[in-house]
């Protein structure tokens, strides 16, 4: 006969899919009329970008398209110019199972890349697109808190948690338009453009997530004044989002994720011809997972006093949160060439970041890595490009020792650079983390509790036992091994601890 249970949800969030994929992209360029021949290639940068993902059953697929830009010196190799094309690429990635509420957040970065001019009019390409996926489907699981039987006896356990409360997936568009700054010349060919959105603020109210954030524009280009001279140009336009989702408290806990989509930026044409401005369009996507603290409580063990028990068990992982960390990881860095000295920086950048943590010792600890790029013009006049990757570790102290593991967002940027002599750059790099504190407990509960009908009671006949406990042993242990209540224990023995506190006789008596 089975003893009734009683039940309580606990809700967490299932991984189907979490890892990276590589997708594959060729092409071959030709330079078209207007673009000058290629005497040198100095830099080929392949931004992918997200435009869509869906999950459709057990398979997520994600469509995106690679905004490639060639530098190169043209045939007199005194001036900078660019070919740019796009590239299209798609990946569909299995799930572990086939769920109708799985969200995603996927982030695109490129693995590796080759580049070589074939000839003065056609550039030959070679790129793979890693793709990081993150898939959850939220889930619920019934853990029992009580038996409902007076000839068992029962241990349970109360410990602090935190259980899912709600995964959503948003998406939107910002559109506007830059105007050039400072007095700077009109625009003739965009050279480099990047795009990186960040959160500023996210508060939570009743079924409600509010963020507030900024797309952060930076692009270099060639003047129009003369097509030889590059200008810098940056700007920020704030963005906000009302998003709504069920559940959402101030209490709960938010990890955000935030991924720039697919973008563009194009000169924007004035009254009189001249492109003194740009269009941005940019695709943003933003991931929330929300945690609310909770109670649990579980069955551990249990046993009958009158007939033998069967006893089944379940294992779970429950999540506890220890709270978001925010900071600035700051590094000044070197970047030196060897064939010449550096006259003038025409432009200085960061790319291809990332940044791994762990708990470990009480510390939260970090490996930054990302890449330099430089392009400058030496001291016989002549433009060249180098880069530099770098890899730093940070470390900081945390409130708790309980934090086991970390998500982890980040952003880099340089942040200024100077010349610190004929071939040296000396660059300051800021690297913006956010990380989700949190640990998985794996713990073991009952799940049902019953007696075999054939199975023999046990022999209740009245009994006085002495029993000699060690200090520290548990009462539990003793009266289990008895089949004693616990409760006559205490009472006959006057222990109100859960251990017995000295080494001493304790009696064991059923009537």
């Amino acid at each position: 006969m089975q003893a009734q249970i009683k039940t309580a949800p606990y809700e967490y969030f299932d991984s189907v899919c979490d890892g990276r994929y590589e997708t594959p992209i060729d092409a071959e360029y030709n330079l078209p009329d207007y673009c000058a021949d290629i005497q040198k290639i100095l830099k080929c940068r392949a931004i992918p970008e997200v435009s869509s993902y869906m999950i459709a059953g057990d398979t997520l697929t994600c469509d995106g398209i690679c905004d490639i830009r060639v530098l190169y010196l043209d045939g007199k190799g005194d001036c900078v110019r660019c070919c740019e094309f796009t590239k299209e690429f798609s990946a569909s990635i299995k799930l572990k199972s086939s769920e109708e509420k799985a969200v995603a957040c996927v982030r695109a970065s490129i693995a590796h890349i080759t580049c070589r001019a074939v000839s003065a009019r056609r550039v030959d390409l070679h790129a793979s697109v890693c793709l990081n996926v993150l898939a959850v489907v939220q889930k619920k699981e019934l853990i029992t808190c009580s038996l409902e039987d007076k000839s068992i006896e029962k241990r349970g356990e109360t410990f602090a948690a935190h259980q899912a409360v709600n995964a959503v997936c948003h998406q939107f568009t910002i559109e506007d338009t830059l105007p050039i700054k400072n007095g700077k010349p009109p625009i003739e060919v965009i050279l480099r453009r990047d795009i990186s959105c960040r959160v500023i603020e996210n508060r939570l109210s009743e079924g409600r997530l509010t963020i507030n954030g900024s797309a952060d524009v930076s692009f270099l280009y060639t003047s129009a004044a003369d097509g030889t001279n590059v200008e810098k140009m940056s700007a920020s336009i704030d963005f906000s989002q009302a998003i709504e989702c069920a559940g959402a408290q101030e209490d709960c806990t938010c990890d955000l994720r935030i991924i720039t989509g697919e973008s563009s930026i194009q000169p924007r044409e004035d009254d009189v011809g001249e492109y003194t401005g740009v269009s941005v369009v940019v695709k943003v996507f933003l991931m929330a997972f929300l945690y609310r603290p909770c109670e649990v409580e579980i069955i551990n063990d249990a046993y009958s006093v009158k007939a033998p028990l069967e006893l089944k068990y379940a294992q779970s992982a429950f999540t506890q949160v220890h709270g978001m960390l925010s900071e600035v990881l700051k590094k000044k860095c070197s970047l030196s060439v060897s064939d010449d000295e550096i006259q003038k920086v025409l432009d200085i950048w960061c790319e291809q970041d990332s940044v791994q943590t762990n708990c470990e010792k009480n510390k939260l600890n970090y490996r930054v890595k990302y890449t330099v790029c430089i392009l400058y013009i030496s001291g016989q006049g002549r433009i060249l490009y180098t880069e530099k990757q770098f890899d730093n570790n940070f470390s900081t102290e945390l409130e708790t020792s309980m934090a086991k593991r970390s998500d982890t967002c980040w952003h880099t940027d340089l942040w200024e650079f100077r010349i610190a002599d004929r071939n040296t750059v000396e660059v300051s790099v800021e690297t913006s983390v956010t990380s989700l504190l949190l640990s998985l407990n794996n713990i073991k509960y009952l799940t049902s509790a019953g007696t075999d009908e054939n199975a023999k009671d046990f022999d209740l006949r009245p009994r006085f036992l002495v029993y000699y406990a060690s200090q520290g042993e548990q009462l539990w242990d003793i009266a289990k091994s008895h089949r004693a209540l616990l409760n006559d224990i205490r009472s006959q023995n006057d222990l109100f601890d859960d251990t017995v506190p000295e080494s001493r006789p304790i009696i064991i008596c059923n009537k």
